[in-house]
């Protein structure tokens, strides 16, 4: 057991078949640009665009520092994309920035001289004295902010956005290092992605939000993991509360404990050699185990008891009588659990492979501890009561119950067959969540996620003759190729960039070493002469800097340190005004090579992204948007092509394993009572419950997902155990058989609502797709015990009074 590993890539849960369409495209695509696959997508928010921006560039070079971090984009703050950023403005959006830049060339200039509190003082004086009606410049403006603020703010040339864009998003894009032989393999990289983002300090403004591949599966597993604590510890409490309840035996509950532990231990041993790791759904055979290895020491114990002796004799007698049930249910439940094996759904095949072994070993268990225990500790305290004489098979319901159930279910048939199957993983995910937060905002506003779809043309004309088609589609928000790498007209825009640049020729060759130093006294007092002069709110805002400046005299260190970043930060917006106006025109060839890379393949495949107009939460959403771009091309790929196609491969397992399911246990039932009729009634319950389970699913809102689809394969083995020992009983003449009666119908009803609680306590897991199995199972556990109960035996009385039954000691 110790040597039991767990097996955190989701990738490995199914195992498609090659040939399929959509794996070969995704295929290609991870095989081309394996850089997309394994990311996290950092998403940087902030009110300003610089601030943004340095906040995405102090990440970048935290993030490129952890040995976990394989590499990170940073396209919107790449450096060659960042000096031609004026190619990629509008031309009229262009005209705008150039003439602004012109007309903040004189405030550029002039502060160069003397990059200093003094000069600025000086400055503002002048332009504050002339009231000409004009805007102050750019620069001017951002030194009066300086002063207000307390700290440096100059900026050298107009912001390059819309003037009314009130928020600025970057993204990176994080290749990072997961570690598969761990609980929860993305957990390195996420805290270290979240210690950077801690340790960076950023502004109070910036928010910073992670999502991505990494993430998202991080949550999930966490959730699953979390899930699993909390259903074992509900699950065992509501367990000893029902057998508290139900049997009162404080011998039994032991005796059913002590099976429940030993068979746990054996179980995991037996997984450990059959299957080497359990995945993320495997793991829900350990509480799975808790309410199914109940069920087989339930029944023994209470016939055992319902016989009110423990002799060697009756011991052997109740082997006798009990043990061909058991036995059948075993098989019935191991068939059940074992028809996902042939199909591609791996990870529920891995999961009932252990449990069917579990199954076994709980039968082994029951049939050879339980003898030797109840030797050793004899049963006392029945609650079994003596009956009055009765007919040996009746079990006494009423029949206007039975015809209730039958005239409810064309209503129920009317409405299961409105259900539908859901195959997107992100409806499974907690909408609230950080990282699903995050993804479905990206979505929203058209940003490339995880969640884009891509494909793969051969040349530049193909994409561009893709692209035109794939706009045109309703759901698609945007279509992005590589020529989109390069800004159209750009030799028109050089020109225009052109005239500028001579303007500022004379500043790129000013010497930093002949800078005047004025003293910032008598800058103020120059400052103060002009304050005079001034009416309104520049008066107002002048006292405002006068008071501010003054403050800044009376600390020299404070001073040195306003004028260093004055100056830092008016050299780095000198030298990016210089790149900027410098840049020249460019092609896709002329791009760095990692970023050419992202988009061009080795063998020239051009990769188009496609994102959604709204967020994939659900599935109408994303089989709309993946059937329009399926309708001009059908290779395509990434995540949501991968669960749109994966999706198909699980309801082609799930009708493969319900019919294997279904062909195994009518097997079995007919090899034990040689009676297709009885056959088809103790198939009766499951039938039902099944047709009603999925009618509350619809009137409840639930619907079919990626984990509670093995419900379905799961009722047929489960349910067809109640039938069975009901069925068993009724067929029973032996002296006594009215005792047995009620042993077999609270045995039932105890087994019922153990299993009952333990897939109830699923409910309150974390994991989405964990809770929906632990909803849909306690919704057809709770049908299927009714139907048990009630509907089958008067099923068998009715037909056996008919005479087309014909009961015989079984």
């Amino acid at each position: 057991m110790t040597q039991g590993k767990l097996n955190t890539d989701l990738g490995t849960l199914i195992q498609p078949d090659d040939d399929l369409k959509w794996y070969q495209s995704n295929e290609a695509f991870k095989e081309r640009f394996p850089m997309y696959q394994q990311t996290a997508l950092v998403v940087i928010r902030g009110p300003d665009a610089n601030a943004t921006q340095a906040a995405a560039r102090a990440l970048k070079e935290a993030f490129t520092q952890h040995a976990l971090v394989k590499s990170v984009f940073a396209p919107t703050i790449d450096a060659f994309i960042d000096d031609h950023r004026l190619y990629f403005l509008e031309e009229q959006q262009l005209s705008d920035w150039l003439q602004g830049t012109d007309y903040n060339f004189g405030a550029v200039y002039r502060f160069d001289e003397q990059p200093d509190a003094a000069n600025a003082v000086i400055m503002i004086a002048d332009m504050l004295g002339n009231q000409t009606g004009q805007p102050l410049p750019r620069s001017v403006e951002s030194l009066i902010e300086s002063f207000l603020a307390g700290e440096p703010k100059f900026n050298g040339f107009y912001p390059l956005h819309a003037p009314d864009q009130n928020e600025f998003v970057e993204i990176l894009i994080v290749n990072g290092q997961q570690a598969l032989d761990q609980a929860l393999p993305n957990a390195a990289i996420v805290a270290a992605l979240n210690q950077a983002i801690d340790d960076a300090s950023l502004p109070s403004d910036i928010n910073v939000a992670l999502t991505g591949e990494i993430a998202l599966a991080h949550e999930e597993i966490a959730a699953a993991l979390s899930g699993i604590e909390i259903a074992g510890i509900i699950s065992l409490v509501l367990l000893a509360i029902i057998l508290g309840w139900g049997i009162g035996n404080f011998r039994i509950i032991i005796l059913i404990f002590t099976i429940l532990s030993i068979g746990i231990g054996t179980t995991l041993g037996f997984a450990v050699l059959t299957v080497g790791s359990f995945n993320t759904l495997s793991m829900l055979f350990v509480v799975m185990f808790f309410g199914l290895a109940v069920d087989f020491a339930v029944h023994f114990a209470l016939r055992l008891q319902a016989s009110q002796e423990q002799t060697p004799e009756a011991l052997t007698q109740a082997v006798r009588d009990m043990g061909p049930a058991l036995i059948l249910c075993t098989a019935t439940s191991a068939i059940a659990f074992l028809s996902f094996l042939p199909t591609a759904y791996r990870g529920m095949a891995e999961l009932g492979l252990i449990s069917a072994g579990g199954m076994v070993i709980a039968l082994g268990l029951t049939l050879v501890v339980t003898p030797a225990y109840l030797q050793l500790w004899p049963i006392s305290g029945s609650k079994t009561t003596q009956p009055k004489a009765a007919e040996p098979r009746s079990f006494d319901y009423p029949i206007w119950l039975t015809w209730m159930i039958i005239a409810a279910m064309p209503v129920a048939l009317y409405f299961a067959l409105k259900v539908e199957f859901n195959y997107s993983v992100l409806s499974m995910r907690d909408a609230g969540s950080p990282a699903m937060r995050a993804l479905a905002r990206l979505q929203t506003e058209s940003q490339q996620t995880d969640y884009s779809i891509s494909i793969l043309a051969e040349n530049a004309a193909e994409a561009q003759q893709l692209k035109s088609q794939l706009q045109r589609l309703p759901s698609v928000g945007d279509v992005r190729i590589p020529d989109d790498l390069v800004p159209t007209q750009q030799l028109e825009k050089q020109l225009k960039i052109g005239a500028s640049a001579a303007l500022y020729e004379n500043l790129w060759q000013a010497d930093p070493d002949t800078y005047v130093n004025a003293a910032l006294h008598t800058a103020l007092e120059y400052f103060k002469e002009t304050l005079d002069s001034l009416n309104g709110d520049h008066h107002s805002q002048a006292n405002a800097i006068l008071l501010a400046a003054s403050k800044l005299l009376e600390s020299p260190e404070d001073l040195s340190e306003f004028n260093r970043g004055l100056a830092l930060q008016h050299q780095r917006d000198k030298q990016a005004l210089k790149r900027l106006l410098m840049a020249e025109p460019f092609a896709i060839a002329d791009l760095p090579e990692d970023f050419r890379n992202r988009f061009i393949g080795a063998e020239g495949q051009q990769l188009i992204s496609i994102q959604p107009k709204t967020a994939l939460t659900d599935r109408k959403q994303t089989d709309q948007f993946l059937q329009e771009i399926q309708s001009v091309t059908p290779d395509i790929a990434g995540r949501s092509a991968v669960e749109w196609g994966i999706g198909e491969v699980v309801v082609e397992a799930f009708r493969s394993a319900t019919l294997y399911a279904l062909i195994g246990v009518m097997l079995c039932l007919w090899l034990y009572f040689r009676h297709w009729l009885t056959v088809a009634l103790v198939l009766t319950p499951i039938a039902s419950t099944l047709l009603f389970t999925f009618a509350m699913s619809y009137l409840l809102g639930f619907s079919i997902n990626m984990a509670n689809i093995l419900v379905v394969p799961l009722i047929i083995g489960l349910g067809v155990d109640a039938s069975i020992h009901v069925t068993h009983r009724y067929f029973h003449s032996a002296e006594h058989a009215r005792r047995y009666i009620a042993a077999t119908r609270r045995a039932v009803m105890i087994s019922g609502l153990t299993t009952l609680g333990t897939f109830f306590s699923l409910i309150f897991s974390p994991h989405h797709g964990a809770a929906s199995i632990g909803m849909l199972l306690t919704v057809a556990i709770t049908i299927m015990l009714i139907l048990s109960l009630f509907l089958l035996p008067s099923l068998l009385q009715f037909f056996e009074q008919r005479g087309f039954l014909t009961p015989k000691a079984v």
